[in-house]
């Protein structure tokens, strides 16, 4: 069967680790495929996602060769480490370098997602340090929610990323949930927590949005493909 039959996704992701891969490969309905292209990635600070973006449109212009229907930036910081409005900027140019393939970023998905769940207070756990998340407050709040608590692991070497575990992100996620928050929201596309989203929401209470699943959400529904693949409660809408 033609790989892709019904839609390809092109996939940009910084070098560091799998869990974009895996959980695009393991959640996207029958007959989607992801086409994958990887950035250099040498330090989460903003000097280093700053340089994520800055590579966008060089890997956009070489992902196109591929035919993808979609183009995803799959990284939630270095798609917004620029503030608010920084996603779209990064949209447009990936779409004009890749001769007008339709293109969106993981921090774009991620602001869809929680209008989706109409969120309007989250709370966030990431791997980062403070200042990336401060980063991340800051673009988060400038587009209408409310951050009520956002705390971090304190790394600033991509390759923790992939090697931080569910169990790490659980338990941070319960330190910083509120009764008040609509939705839990744990950052970050070099995380490979997906499989973990159900017992998140059954636990905590609240809809869950991840950056993979969101970003997986948000490239589909653009494509009009409308399945439920079991990612929680975002996928349901």
């Amino acid at each position: 069967m033609y790989y892709g039959w019904r839609a390809k996704i092109g996939l940009i992701i910084p070098v560091n680790g799998a869990a974009p891969e895996y959980e695009f490969h393991k959640y996207a309905p029958d007959g989607v495929a992801t086409l994958t292209q990887r950035l250099l990635f040498e330090k989460v600070d903003r000097t280093g996602l700053e340089a994520l973006g800055a590579q966008v449109e060089d890997a956009a212009r070489l992902l196109a060769h591929a035919g993808p229907d979609l183009l995803m930036f799959g990284c939630t910081t270095g798609s917004l480490i620029k503030g608010a409005g920084y996603d779209a900027q990064l949209c447009r140019r990936m779409e004009a370098a890749a001769g007008g393939i339709p293109s969106l970023t993981t921090s774009t998905a991620v602001l869809r997602a929680l209008k989706a769940l109409k969120a309007k207070k989250v709370a966030v756990a990431t791997p980062y340090s403070a200042a990336v998340d401060e980063a991340e407050r800051k673009f988060l709040e400038d587009n209408g929610f409310e951050v009520l608590s956002i705390r971090g692991l304190g790394y600033t070497e991509p390759n923790c990323m992939p090697a931080t575990t569910f169990n790490q992100m659980y338990r941070l996620s319960g330190e910083v949930m509120c009764p008040e928050a609509d939705v839990l929201f744990v950052s970050c596309t070099g995380l490979g927590v997906a499989d973990g989203i159900p017992m998140l929401e059954r636990d905590f209470g609240v809809p869950v949005v991840t950056s993979n699943q969101a970003s997986l959400w948000c490239a589909l529904r653009a494509l009009s493909i409308r399945d439920d693949v079991g990612l929680g409660e975002l996928f349901r809408h």
